[in-house]
């Protein structure tokens, strides 16, 4: 058969490429209708104001923004199905036909696969959207450890439901790429199609300066506000996107002259630990999964009951105004143990930037002749903790594997079970020689929360499965501390407690996540030395638990820190920055808190959180709120600036 490059006639221009386009249009439906469920799962998460409402103009903008992204996303993906399909249908047709259905039946399964992991990319962010606020990006690579054997430790119906819905993807993929294959050869080339995609591709490279860049499905949705972009975007091009900008920040440090940023931001300080340190303590470290500071509060409807914290805070300091930097662990152990903000997608670990001049909190101790571990239930360098303990100079790593019998002990889908791994924590403490830091990272508190059928049995009806964990945690913990209490080193030591990021805690959604609630966690520093129970009302963040600790060994040498020694009364935390999401930082001193977008370069909100707890009252634009704005916004510009000449080996002063 004699093959045209084009039909002559109108009607055989449609018919001859109208295959591709309803492909295409049946993909798009698809993706929609996940967008559509996505929106409404995901809605009340909304925080900074959106719970007064979406106005109707902002949702045509949504419409549009994500038929243009889901469309351009499918375009980048298919665009080179189609050039696939043509090339082998022009060339191999006059040699053979055999030969092209043989190359054909090698370029549609490989497409079919790429297509189904866009539509699951889609599909699983609906869910986990809840777990870090964003799109799946470049993180992925790092969190996902054993994803099939986590699958299947989940209860039976969750499996069901999962396989249902990866069945349904992959057949009605798989039978959209075949009638497509057939309609190539039966003759429906779609090349006039195939023309214009090309056309078009090519106009957006060679003009990605003008006014053609809208085609590009990197350029930043600036019309949307920033919590609203995650709504619009397709999360199979926020993960390719991400790995392909994985060691950039992707965040401008000009905002001011770098000597300006340094003066205002002072990451290399020296710590006043003459009133705070009479000796070289031994500092144990828990860092809690998923705790948020509602399971603390007693005016918050998942106020937990627990024994052992609710005991321990009556000898302890609380700082009840502490927040944490991001909403994921790798971004939150880094905080902690650096004292320094992840700007990256991935793990500041296994960056580019591991580098950068900082304090590695094992190497500083060692020089002080302490020794270091650290212990965690789950499997070796899950989330590449035990790479990062060798980053920062941690000597011991321990995980389940170590605990002897682990294979019988009391199994959570993270890991094991917070009981055996804290008494494990306590028998590797007894064979370290003192002064130490030792660091236990539970996960019974980690989502699923699937602790033991016979605790979680014993916890109140009405508390939800985090709440039950959290009670859990809470009895291990009692545990352990009736057993170190009788041990030579424990009289020595100070007790920190941190959180590695806010989580919510299962309930009201459109209630709990607000702009500063969702990011407040619980800071408890316990001395059994100093057992005065005491409230700090201080501005607290995650960046300043490594200075505390460092204080509390007493080292007297330079840190680069953006943090400060919780153990100093006369230092006060003057703002706090956080992430959210891949979109906002955030900053906030005692009354207000504004969101920054770098990419517009714009606060989208200001909220005087004291006066207006529910946060519904936006003062970004508000004339007589000017000075704020203008005050905040320098401070979180200057923050971010700083960050990026430190990421640049320029720690200054």
């Amino acid at each position: 058969m004699k093959i045209k490059f084009l039909p002559s006639s109108g009607k055989a221009v449609w018919q001859n490429n109208k295959p591709f386009a309803w492909f295409l249009l049946s993909l798009l439906l698809i993706h929609s209708v996940l967008k559509i469920i996505f929106y409404q799962y995901n809605q009340p998460l909304l925080f900074a104001g959106a719970e007064t409402g979406i106005t109707g103009s902002e949702k045509l903008q949504l419409v549009k923004w994500s038929v243009a992204e889901d469309t351009l996303t499918l375009l980048g993906i298919n665009s080179f199905l189609l050039f696939a399909l043509a090339f082998t249908t022009f060339f191999t047709k006059k040699i053979s036909t055999w030969l092209n259905i043989v190359l054909g039946w090698l370029i549609i399964p490989f497409f079919a696969l790429v297509n189904s992991v866009a539509l699951l990319l889609n599909l699983a962010d609906i869910f986990y959207f809840r777990f870090h606020f964003q799109r799946a990006n470049a993180d992925l690579l790092f969190v996902l450890d054993h994803p099939w054997n986590r699958l299947m430790q989940q209860p039976f119906f969750i499996i069901l439901i999962a396989f249902a819905a990866l069945g349904c993807i992959i057949y009605l993929v798989w039978r959209m790429h075949i009638k497509l294959f057939r309609s190539f050869i039966r003759g429906n080339n779609c090349r006039l199609i195939t023309i214009i995609l090309f056309a078009g591709l090519a106009s957006a490279l060679l003009f990605k300066n003008t006014s053609l860049k809208f085609l590009v499905p990197t350029y930043p949705m600036i019309q949307l506000q920033g919590r609203q972009v995650p709504f619009v975007q397709n999360s199979f091009h926020t993960f390719l996107y991400s790995c392909f900008r994985k060691g950039n920040t992707n965040i401008s440090k000009n905002y001011m002259s770098d000597a300006e940023a340094d003066s205002s931001m002072h990451i290399m300080k020296r710590l006043n630990i003459s009133n705070t340190n009479t000796g070289k303590k031994n500092i144990v470290l828990f860092i809690m999964e998923s705790v948020p500071y509602d399971f603390f509060d007693s005016a918050s409807e998942f106020k937990v009951t627990m024994p052992f914290f609710d005991s321990l805070l009556q000898k302890s300091t609380f700082f009840n105004n502490a927040f944490c930097y991001a909403h994921e662990s790798n971004k939150g152990i880094t905080a902690i143990l650096t004292g320094f903000p992840t700007l990256s997608d991935i793990p500041l670990y296994h960056s580019p930037y591991v580098n950068m001049p900082f304090t590695p909190v094992g190497t500083a101790l060692k020089k002080l002749n302490y020794r270091s571990l650290f212990c965690i239930g789950d499997e070796y360098d899950n989330f590449g903790f035990a790479k990062c303990m060798k980053w920062l100079g941690i000597e011991q790593y321990y995980s389940k594997e170590d605990i002897p019998g682990y294979k019988n002990l009391p199994a959570h889908s993270m890991g094991l079970q917070d009981a055996a791994v804290l008494d494990f924590f306590n028998q590797k403490i007894n064979q370290h020689q003192m002064p130490f830091l030792a660091i236990h990272y539970n996960i019974s508190t980690h989502y699923p929360y699937d602790i033991p059928e016979s605790f979680a049995k014993t916890s109140p009806v009405k508390y939800t499965a985090a709440m039950k964990a959290m009670q859990y945690y809470d009895h291990s913990l009692q545990n352990f501390f009736n057993t170190a209490k009788n041990e030579p080193w424990f009289a020595n030591t100070r007790f920190i407690f941190c959180s590695d990021h806010w989580l919510f805690p299962q309930g009201k959604p459109g209630y709990a996540y607000k702009a500063v609630s969702s990011n407040r966690i619980p800071i408890i520093i316990f001395d059994p030395a100093d057992t005065k129970k005491k409230i700090d009302n201080r501005l607290a963040s995650q960046f300043d638990i490594h200075a505390t600790i460092l204080a509390a060994a007493g080292y007297r040498d330079s840190i680069i820190s953006y943090g400060n020694n919780l153990l100093d009364s006369n230092i006060h935390g003057n703002y706090i920055f956080s992430k959210t999401g891949n979109t906002i930082y955030q900053v906030m001193d005692t009354d207000y808190v504004l969101g920054f977008n770098p990419a517009s370069n714009k606060a989208e909100y200001l909220f005087n959180f004291k006066k207006d707890i529910r946060l519904n009252n936006n003062l970004a634009t508000d004339k007589n709120h000017s000075q704020v704005v203008n005050r905040l916004l320098t401070t979180v510009k200057a923050f971010l600036q700083k960050t990026v000449l430190h990421y640049n080996s320029n720690a200054g002063k």
